[in-house]
């Protein structure tokens, strides 16, 4: 993490934990810039699309409670639903396999992100677009599918998709440094969000959270994200059975040519809400996080129940960076920390390392 901090200026903080237990967190550079306000492990980061996860813990809650089925058609929530949309399910939105097309890919988007908007007004941008490809057919990461995740729980649950979260998942968890980051609240220890432009750090283009929704509308903690960890390995929210289907990846063909997924990252597949592969020769379970001025990674090892965390209060630094998406930063410095956990080098290659290779660390 020095080397990170002294190279690439990295400003946010990480944790490594294994059974629940702190293997090493720390905090590294500056909140805020302005006033020069260090980051701390109780600074919240926003999280970007790690949001997806929840938003679908959010679905199989509702499902276990009989208010959706996962084979239930988008229209049964979606007035004057497009007729495009008619062979759509929940099932499709959750794995990327809807072939609605991603709004974030729209030449307009930067301009729709900074104003104040509703769930409806931001579907409308996407509602009478032609499909990508027929549902089921195929992955391709939309950010379109989660942000109408959202509405319909909203929809079966008769309350604010933040408040559906807050009550069934933050709460009951103790997960009391997350929630819905609008820019409009008052915040206490809220990072400021940072970009790179022409060399130097500047301030991150502004935008509200409203589009954003189910997608990557969230903030949190390193420590309320172990929470999270934690709880996941039991039945606190939901049922092994449902928690078994959350981490079960769609079977069918992932194109060559999407972004998300290319070089190292093309044997990953997608389960509802992560990214499931191996990874330093074990289970990986993970997702990563982009948005205005900030950037994430979860990784969740759950063969020995180690968990890496890194969150970050800059934009990744593009340039030169093949596989922007997954290549940059923080999953090089997550893919750093987690050979590390098991016994590795730092710069040890994911996807060559056997489980003979790396040993927990203690």
């Amino acid at each position: 993490m020095d080397q990170f901090v002294g190279s690439k200026d990295f400003s946010g903080a990480v944790l490594v934990a294994r059974d629940g237990h702190v293997l090493f967190q720390k905090a590294y550079g500056l909140a805020n810039r302005e006033n020069n306000v260090p980051n701390k492990l109780e600074t919240k980061f926003r999280l970007g699309s790690v949001t997806k996860q929840f938003t679908a813990m959010g679905v199989m809650l509702l499902v276990e409670r009989g208010k959706v089925r996962i084979s239930d058609r988008v229209c049964v929530y979606i007035d004057n639903c497009p007729k495009a949309w008619s062979g759509i399910t929940l099932g499709h939105l959750l794995t990327h396999t809807s072939g609605i097309p991603n709004f974030t890919d729209f030449p307009d988007n930067d301009q729709f992100a900074r104003l104040p908007t509703t769930p409806l007004a931001a579907i409308a941008r996407f509602r009478d677009k032609p499909l990508d490809f027929p549902p089921g057919q195929q992955f391709s990461y939309s950010n379109s599918g989660y942000l109408l995740l959202g509405y319909i729980i909203e929809r079966a649950s008769g309350e604010k998709y933040e408040e559906f979260l807050r009550k069934n998942i933050y709460g009951p968890l103790g997960m009391l440094d997350s929630g819905y980051d609008h820019p409009w609240i008052i915040l206490k220890d809220r990072a400021s969000g940072y970009a790179r432009k022409d060399g130097q750090i500047v301030n991150a283009t502004f935008k509200e959270m409203d589009t954003a929704l189910g997608s990557g509308s969230m903030y949190s903690t390193v420590d309320d994200l172990l929470r999270w960890d934690q709880a996941l390995y039991t039945e606190k929210l939901v049922s092994r059975k449902s928690l078994a289907q959350v981490f079960t990846p769609f079977q069918g063909p992932y194109p060559a040519v999407q972004p998300l997924l290319r070089g190292l990252y093309s044997r990953h597949r997608y389960g509802y809400g992560w990214l499931i592969t191996k990874w330093f020769g074990r289970d990986l379970i993970w997702h990563g996080g982009g948005i205005s001025g900030f950037c994430a990674a979860i990784l969740r090892y759950p063969q020995d129940r180690t968990l890496v965390v890194v969150l970050e209060n800059r934009e990744p630094d593009f340039e030169g960076v093949t596989e922007p998406d997954l290549e940059g930063e923080p999953m090089t410095v997550a893919n750093g920390l987690s050979a590390i956990a098991f016994g590795l080098p730092p710069d040890s290659s994911p996807v060559s390392a056997t489980a003979s290779d790396a040993t927990p660390k203690k």
